[in-house]
């Protein structure tokens, strides 16, 4: 006789992440680039300080590192795990097939018993969207516990002229792990919303730049308000608004534009640990000073080719 499971919600009850030792600052990568001492001085004025460089460290090692944290910290056996969802941004994240990213860490990890499987094509919003196929799924029936989703990227030598984000951001090396669960009362996902603005599916312009458009503003604007809107929620509910580490003026455009207070967004690791992908509101999660019980923080990430994706989660 099957065992009963617990009701389909999910919770993101830990998270971990695995981020290279070596540091770059805004000034040695445009040395090391060929460019303008001004392009540094740019970056600097709009928060951006540093990135972790992984230099010839590959994206499974990082990811390995942060699911083997996860469960060490946690104290869960591999053999626990249902479900291993592996995303990544960038095309050279993943090994190209025959070969599988996501079957290559459960190798590694132990996770045999896991269904494993990858996400990608919504760039820095793939995270978001493989929890909500895992949500679907779960809602469906489908006898999943707990599941591993993991993310990682690495620029690689060759695309490091590449790592800025015009003046707004500098990506970084590195990789994040979260666990989710059914049935437990903390932390529960309760609600997520992902849109797609279809214009800009060349993703970036002929210099492999993100197109300046003020229409961004109002896409980021509105999937966080749906995201609220589906969990019975207000901006004055909100104990931290978790971005992602681009555009730090933006940022507090945005947050006037829902009528949060600035203090409200957490902006700690903005500088320090560069934009780390689709890693960045999770790592947020995980450093941000934790909610009272029946608070609720918003987690938010956008990338390339008009991806948006906003997530409430109630504490």
């Amino acid at each position: 006789m099957s065992v009963p499971l617990p009701d389909s919600a999910l919770s993101l009850s830990a998270i971990a992440f695995s981020l290279p030792s070596r540091t770059v600052d805004a000034a040695a990568w445009v040395n090391r680039c060929g460019l303008p001492e001004a392009r540094a001085s740019a970056l600097l004025r709009n928060g951006v300080h540093q990135f972790h460089d992984a230099a010839a460290q590959s994206p499974v090692t990082l990811a390995c590192e942060a699911v083997a944290t996860l469960l060490q910290d946690t104290g869960m056996p591999p053999t626990s795990i249902d479900a291993l969802v592996y995303t990544h941004t960038i095309q050279s994240s993943v090994m190209a097939p025959p070969a599988g990213t996501a079957a290559l860490i459960q190798s590694r990890m132990g996770l045999q018993r896991a269904l494993a499987f990858s996400v990608m094509q919504q760039n820095c919003v793939s995270p978001m969207a493989a929890i909500r196929v895992l949500r679907l799924l779960c809602v469906q029936g489908q006898p999943i516990r707990r599941a591993i989703v993991v993310c990682a990227d690495v620029m690689g030598s060759g695309c490091d002229h590449l790592r800025a984000i015009q003046d707004l951001a500098l990506h970084s090396d590195g990789a994040c792990a979260l666990l989710l669960e059914r049935g437990t009362g903390r932390d529960r996902i309760v609600s997520l919303h992902l849109y797609t603005d279809a214009r800009y599916f060349r993703g970036t312009d002929d210099d492999l730049q993100p197109v300046p458009d003020d229409r961004y503003y109002w896409s980021a604007f509105t999937t966080m308000r749906t995201a609220l809107a589906q969990a019975g929620v207000t901006s004055n509910d909100l104990v931290h608004i978790l971005p992602h580490h681009v555009n730090l003026r933006g940022w507090s455009r945005l947050a006037t534009m829902l009528s949060v207070p600035q203090e409200r967004l957490f902006t700690a690791n903005f500088g320090q640990l560069g934009h780390v992908f689709g890693a960045d509101p999770f790592i947020n999660f995980r450093t941000a000073p934790r909610g009272q019980p029946g608070s609720c923080s918003l987690l938010f990430s956008s990338g390339f080719a008009g991806c948006f994706g906003a997530m409430v989660v109630r504490h």
